[in-house]
């Protein structure tokens, strides 16, 4: 059996950034924004407003976060089984029914983190492992002259962990 072998010393966040990147509109309800997130089968999008100025990041958490904070969450209509029956292979819009997302009105300007996690293209990967970690950030948006040209996620450094460890059982 032979493995590819990676030389993660060599690779940078512009061999691993995915560059065509699902954006959120900052005037987005959080509705249309869950119902955006869960179709697309991700956890967080970058968001821009009307200009298409980058200004924040809406991930999963944000939204379960405010939803918490707000007492916005309909226990009574939890399900036993959404604990039990290993929802994390996937998410199905039908398990989330039981989250009240608030008002219509409530937009992801409203809950978004300004905050954007960038690296510029030239990083290598251990860095953005490194800063990852240490920024407690699951992605990082790839610049190129101060301009974002791409994403890394956690999955994205997950998979080149895996790359070439399909065959010997790893």
């Amino acid at each position: 059996m032979s493995t590819v072998q990676l030389d993660l010393k060599a690779l940078t966040a512009k061999d691993l950034m995915t560059s065509a990147m699902l954006t959120l509109s900052d005037q987005m309800t959080l509705q249309e924004a869950s119902a955006f997130l869960t179709e697309h089968e991700i956890s967080g999008a970058p968001v821009v407003d009307e200009e298409g100025k980058f200004v924040g990041v809406l991930s999963v958490t944000d939204v379960a976060r405010d939803c918490a904070e707000r007492g916005e969450i309909a226990t009574e209509r939890f399900f036993r089984h959404f604990y039990s029956e290993g929802w994390e292979d996937e998410v199905d819009p039908s398990d989330m029914e039981h989250l009240v997302l608030g008002s219509e009105s409530r937009t992801v300007a409203d809950i978004m983190n300004p905050s954007i996690f960038t690296v510029p293209e030239d990083t290598p990967v251990m860095e953005l492992a490194k800063t990852m970690i240490s920024g407690r950030v699951h992605r990082l948006f790839v610049t190129q002259r101060e301009r974002l040209v791409g994403i890394v996620t956690t999955l994205d450094l997950l998979r080149l962990l895996t790359a070439g460890n399909e065959s010997s059982g790893r």
